[in-house]
């Protein structure tokens, strides 16, 4: 079956309890990242400014399996749907699920080699903004998978929008706009979009070889710690290192994935982008939820080397006067919503964010993925994030 066949028959997707408790908090995440980055620009779409805002902080939500950021974009198209038509709101969950699987299952089918050359969180992104549109439309599975053809066609985002200049912030309100504009143009698709020299698989170096269907869902994880993604276990691994070890610091030493120690070299975007600055912060302030600024007699004992680790994971030696210990983890925390450490660490964030406001938040979550917004309560979001 074709990928746009799958994905536009609604009639597949298996809702749970489960997966709507990880939706909630999913979304509970994206109203406070957007919150906390809202800023006055004139950005006349909903919801190209709620994927901007959203990403502000660089702590929007991630699917580790496939390096894609969904929920800035799906969320994004969500509320700028349930926004400007609240007599809708009954489907949102719906489109809510429709929207990760499609970023994922898509994600999946284009491949690596994709993902090399173009920015999947924008061209995965675009599809899943489509399909969660469509769904909360409530459009005909013919409808959808006509607006998918027309996103297709039409999605872009090279991966040279690096991340570190905030070049791909702009990729998101790009891929949110153009999923929305598929899901309401009700014009003729492209036919024939995948083969040949000029279809998709060619240009856009798709592999095709997945064709498995992902709920996306239970793959995505939340950015817990003030600390660039490709660093959070790192920066645990010292914390938890440098709370159990006494005396004065004689080194780190770091092993990481190669990406991350060539993305995070300090080259580009400051301190942020720094694997160092990180590590020496972690040691410092010794509290995961906290980053403070790097001093330069613990940088100068900090060395790092490649090494064969998932992209999310770190391997980490830290060495005191009192002796040394080492921590090894591979996949990076924020996907265990259920575990009690990872609901304080996910509260610290989004008091950090936003306060006790998170608690409004988190009622407008719940009313939502429940399908319980009344026009009143849309309304009183929109100020929430917009105002």
């Amino acid at each position: 079956m074709d990928l746009f066949d799958r994905l536009s028959d609604l009639r597949t997707i298996a809702q749970s309890p489960q997966l709507n408790s990880r939706l909630e908090i999913l979304l509970t995440d994206f109203l406070l990242c957007a919150r906390a980055g809202s800023s006055s620009a004139d950005i006349e779409g909903i919801g190209a400014r709620l994927a901007i805002n959203s990403n502000y902080h660089d702590a929007d939500d991630i699917d580790w399996s496939v390096m894609t950021h969904p929920g800035s974009i799906i969320w994004a198209a969500l509320l700028g749907s349930v926004i400007r038509q609240p007599e809708n709101s009954k489907c949102f969950a719906l489109g809510a699920y429709a929207g990760y699987r499609t970023s994922a299952t898509s994600a999946q089918f284009f491949g690596l080699a994709h993902r090399k050359k173009w920015h999947v969180t924008t061209t995965a992104g675009t599809l899943a903004a489509t399909s969660a549109a469509c769904a909360y439309r409530n459009l005909s599975s013919s409808m959808h998978k006509s607006a998918l053809e027309n996103a297709a066609a039409n999605m872009g985002g090279i991966a040279m929008a690096d991340r570190r200049t905030g070049a791909a912030i702009f990729n998101r309100a790009a891929a949110t706009s153009l999923g929305e504009l598929a899901a309401t143009s009700d014009q003729p698709s492209a036919a024939n979009i995948w083969e040949g020299e000029r279809g998709l698989k060619e240009l856009f170096s798709i592999a095709g070889e997945d064709s498995r269907t992902y709920d996306g869902i239970s793959t995505t994880s939340l950015r817990l710690f003030p600390y660039s993604g490709f660093i959070q276990s790192q920066v645990l691994a010292i914390t938890q290192l440098a709370q159990k070890l006494s005396g004065d610091l004689v080194s780190i030493e770091l092993g990481l994935h190669p990406i991350t120690i060539d993305l995070l070299n300090g080259s580009v975007g400051g301190s942020y982008w720094n694997f160092k600055d990180g590590a020496a912060s972690a040691w410092q302030i010794k509290d995961v939820t906290q980053c403070v600024d790097a001093k330069e007699e613990v940088l100068e004992k900090i060395s790092a080397k490649a090494i064969d680790i998932p992209i999310s994971g770190a391997q980490v030696t830290l060495t005191t006067t009192n002796g040394a210990d080492s921590i090894r983890i591979e996949t990076a925390p924020g996907n265990d919503f259920g575990a009690p450490q990872e609901k304080i660490w996910r509260e610290a964030k989004w008091m950090r964010l936003a306060g006790k406001d998170y608690l409004e938040a988190e009622k407008f979550a719940k009313a939502l993925m429940n399908n319980q917004a009344d026009r009143t309560m849309i309304s009183a979001l929109k100020e929430f994030l917009l105002a």
